[in-house]
């Protein structure tokens, strides 16, 4: 049998400050299977992001990760380097965010925000970059994916932005999302 594709050990996030420990996830457990779906559902504040955040490797000080395990595919993501894992990020593991614009930068067309993210991850060209971009706006349901890819965010509404985020996460076809 093989590794499932997420499993979380007893993760502890905490943040340091001088009003003392915060223990934003405190020993959270779960996997996720291939091909299977899981929601993390709690009130506001009571550490969903954080465990997002911790999963991909991205909790800034004064917070971090002290203790569990964190395995994709069996692999530890603690022994990663730097390196190692922005090449997991956004290719083999993407976030979709609860809010499109920590995604989106607000001056840059989309087009140019799609490509450069096909370019960071695959040996591909310009134009097929660009393909791929137009066919995930057209695969999240965009209307006239190939005239949007010359909008800048501000011109989505909220859900269109969101979708646009979403279609960034599904470029590279990652196991994890």
């Amino acid at each position: 049998m093989s590794a499932p594709t997420l499993e979380v050990r007893d993760l502890r996030t905490h943040f340091f400050t001088r009003a003392g420990v915060v223990k934003a996830v405190d020993g959270v457990s779960f996997t996720v299977e291939r091909g299977k779906v899981l929601g993390l559902v709690g009130e506001s504040g009571s550490g969903k992001s954080v465990t997002g955040f911790s999963i991909i490797g991205l909790v800034d000080p004064p917070g971090r990760i002290v203790g569990g395990q964190i395995l994709f595919k069996g692999r530890d993501l603690a022994t990663l380097s730097e390196r190692e894992m922005r090449d997991l990020r956004g290719n083999r593991i993407a976030m979709i965010f609860q809010d499109p614009m920590m995604t989106l930068n607000p001056v840059l067309r989309i087009d140019t925000q799609m490509i450069e993210t096909v370019l960071a991850h695959a040996k591909v060209s310009r134009e097929e970059a660009r393909q791929r971009a137009r066919d995930a706006l057209g695969q999240v349901g965009i209307p006239s994916p190939e005239e949007r890819l010359k909008a800048y965010p501000h011109q989505f509404s909220g859900g269109m932005r969101q979708r646009v985020a979403i279609a960034i996460a599904l470029l590279h076809k990652p196991d994890l999302i």
